[in-house]
């Protein structure tokens, strides 16, 4: 596989598409022959190239029907609207939210199909599976929160990839003046093949001035599935967007995260947790651009490897020429569970303005022996004692979501998946 087109050999829009959108697809598909695939000598993908082996050949995923999610994915007693994509297609009905106007990509007017296609990953040219998401534009989800609109509930959309193949998921969120909406995104897989199948996501947010987003995002199938998403967040005056990841290592895992400051005032704030075992593998690649003045960003993720697994982060603070009095802060902490575990961290600033508040940091190290013992002498067995420092290593970053209910069901996940219990 030399170039991207070997991974969609055929167009795949769909015929009743704005004719935006069918413009924006055909051009991007044309495109991919001038795409390389990625290799190790891809600066982005060096630590992750060599996963791509596997996904050669690749069909694009059928639509599977409305099946039920599975029972344990839906939250719980995490109240919210409730929304399935089956392999990226929607369900026949749709929710009804008062002030939000939730509608597939086909019932679009020629206005809002432009805004999907100017949309942030839309635009950028650095993302080769986005250009095949872009490329294989079909069925895709545009929500509208009206202005000054305050919706309560989270809107949850659980992405459920079914059987083999590739599926495209597509969402657009656009939140108009003034107004607020929390979206979960939840990720997995049913009777899905670790060799057969992707998930090639790409999500849009458009924040308007004063307007604020919570998002939230977890891949539920951290043994089965290979993924690849790429999240765009564009935000206007005084627009705030805050961010809440947690990544279970998969076969191949990758997340870019893109987020533009464009109006003054506003203000993004990025939380990650991610942990792999075995032999899984996550690529997380973040990038905040401050392009306008007087903007904040604030970043913090922590990262656990254990058995042979590789965790890889990217993250990127770009101050534009025009963005003074900036305030940027970055930090990645590292844990290592086992002498084969890997984890490659590379913050990075990149700074064009001179009158800026930025800093970053990254550590890497091992549980601390000392504190096992010492909670040994306290009379709390050894395995219990690493799962206890394991789990105080990620849970401030957890604990910081809002939605208490859906922190505490991540915690009990956490939990769960860091026993060391044989």
């Amino acid at each position: 596989m030399t170039n991207m087109r070997e991974v969609l050999p055929q167009a795949a829009a769909e015929p009743d598409l704005p004719p935006a959108l069918q413009d924006f697809a055909k051009q991007r598909f044309e495109g991919l022959t001038g795409i390389a695939r990625p290799s190790r000598k891809t600066e982005a993908w060096k630590y992750s190239a060599k996963r791509l082996n596997k996904l050669e050949g690749l069909q694009l995923a059928g639509n599977a029907g409305e099946e039920n999610a599975p029972a344990d994915l839906l939250l719980g007693n995490v109240q919210s609207h409730q929304l399935v994509l089956s392999n990226g297609h929607l369900p026949s009905s749709l929710p009804q939210i008062e002030g939000v106007s939730i509608k597939a990509f086909s019932a679009l007017s020629e206005a809002e199909a432009q805004q999907v296609a100017k949309g942030l990953i839309a635009t950028r040219d650095d993302l080769p599976f986005a250009e095949i998401n872009h490329a294989g534009l079909g069925e895709g989800l545009y929500i509208e929160v009206a202005k000054n609109t305050q919706v309560e509930l989270p809107i949850h959309l659980l992405l459920v990839h079914q059987g083999e193949g590739m599926s495209l998921p597509r969402i657009f969120v656009h939140l108009q003046t003034g107004s607020s909406v929390s979206l979960i995104e939840s990720v997995c897989a049913v009777s899905a093949s670790s060799e057969q199948s992707l998930c090639n996501q790409v999500s849009d947010f458009l924040i308007e001035d004063n307007a604020a987003l919570t998002y939230y995002r977890v891949n539920d199938d951290h043994d089965q599935l290979p993924q690849v998403a790429a999240t765009g967040a564009q935000l206007k005056r005084d627009a705030r967007f805050f961010s809440h990841v947690l990544s279970l290592g998969c076969p191949l895992g990758r997340h870019d995260l893109q987020v533009q400051l464009l109006g003054s005032g506003a203000e993004c704030d990025l939380n990650g947790v991610c942990v792999a075992q075995d032999r899984q593998h996550f690529d997380h690649h973040t990038c905040i651009e401050h392009i306008a003045s007087h903007c904040n960003s604030n970043e913090n993720y922590r990262c656990i490897a254990d058995d042979k697994a590789q965790i890889v982060f990217n993250g990127r603070i770009h101050i534009h020429p025009d963005a003074q009095k900036t305030l940027g802060e970055m930090s990645n902490k590292n844990l290592l569970l086992s002498s084969e575990a890997e984890i490659d961290s590379k913050p990075e600033l990149e700074i064009y303005a001179d009158d800026v508040k930025c800093a970053h940091g990254t550590t890497i190290g091992q549980l601390n022996e000392k504190e096992v013992y010492y909670l040994k002498t306290r009379g709390i067995r050894k395995e219990q004692a690493r799962q206890m420092l394991t789990l105080g290593f990620v849970l401030e970053i957890v604990r910081a979501a809002p939605i208490a209910e859906l922190a505490e069901r991540w915690e009990q996940r956490l939990s769960e998946l860091l026993s060391f219990e044989d």
